[in-house]
């Protein structure tokens, strides 16, 4: 075992929890073909077979299953030693990994990002984004910037500014409801399933008739393209919508018990990083700055 490479059983691993090798690839940020060549190579050089194709997905084999806990206590360990040592780093340059939500790059954050750039020039931001939660105490991150009610209890950071949500539409669409309760308008624009936990979701599935949705879709960042069009009302939040153009806020007392808060974290490992607090410093600053269009004044 002492002559594997730790990045061969890194595959094995994501084949594992994603049961696929596109979703594995998705995860790793490679292609499919990469995948299936890592997997294969790994189990012809060993002479055993790791996975059984199976029609409901890739499913491990009794060696496979022995592997993969050996695998993933080496993982465990990796990230450790990873997050201490990263955690001693006192320079102002690197890359520093940073998560964050498509509605938050549609709108605020593209100018907080470029400000802190200017000001760092040493510190190149790798960003991704995504509809969920980055597990940073997976260290798949070295910050989080995500909107919720609380932060998971292994992250450490900072409610930065509160987060309204509101209804939005077209001018157009305003004036033809006119005198319309908001749960009369003819014409909607809502999340789909993938979606179905937020607030919002659950406020549309009850007070809007499935007659008035023109379209669902799984990303808030969809529908405000899809409002700007004047396809139908949205609820977004605040800071999304105030973005949008021609787009008329709409308020309506239902959502003022849907505020949530915008939330900058670490790992605690990782806390006292130079690069790491110039960031979450930074940034929780800049959007303090901005928390009338976080509560939804332009």
């Amino acid at each position: 075992m002492h002559s594997w490479d730790w990045d061969d059983l890194k595959y094995v691993v994501a084949v594992a929890d994603h049961r696929s090798l596109a979703a594995a690839a998705r995860a790793l940020g490679v292609n499919h073909s990469t995948v299936l060549r890592r997997i294969g190579s790994f189990e012809t050089a060993n002479g055993f077979r790791l996975f059984d194709r199976m029609a409901s997905g890739y499913t491990l084999t009794e060696t496979g299953e022995d592997l993969l806990d050996s695998a993933r206590q080496m993982q465990e360990i990796v990230r450790q030693l990873e997050g201490k040592l990263r955690g001693k780093d006192e320079r102002l340059e690197g890359t520093l990994r940073v998560t964050t939500c498509d509605t938050l790059m549609a709108s605020v954050l593209p100018h907080v990002l470029a400000g802190f750039s200017e000001l760092n020039p040493g510190i190149t931001v790798a960003l991704t984004t995504g509809s969920f939660v980055t597990d940073l105490a997976q260290r798949d991150a070295d910050v989080a910037l995500r909107t919720g009610d609380s932060p998971p209890d292994a992250l450490v950071g900072r409610r930065a500014v509160d987060v309204s949500f509101a209804i939005y539409g077209t001018v157009d669409l305003v004036e033809r409801n006119a005198g319309k309760s908001p749960t009369e308008f003819d014409r909607w624009v809502a999340p789909d399933m993938t979606l179905g936990g937020m607030k919002i979701s659950r406020w549309l599935g009850k007070a809007i008739p499935e007659s008035s949705i023109a379209m669902r879709g799984d990303s808030l960042v969809s529908l405000l393209r899809a409002a700007e069009c004047g396809q139908g009302f949205a609820v977004l939040p605040c800071y999304l919508g105030s973005s949008g153009r021609n787009l008329v806020k709409v308020d309506h007392p239902d959502f003022d018990e849907m505020t949530t808060g915008l939330w900058v974290l670490t790992h605690q490992d990782l806390r006292r990083t130079a690069r790491v607090r110039a960031f979450t410093s930074y940034v929780s600053h800049e959007f303090r700055r901005s928390q009338v269009l976080f509560r939804g004044n332009r």
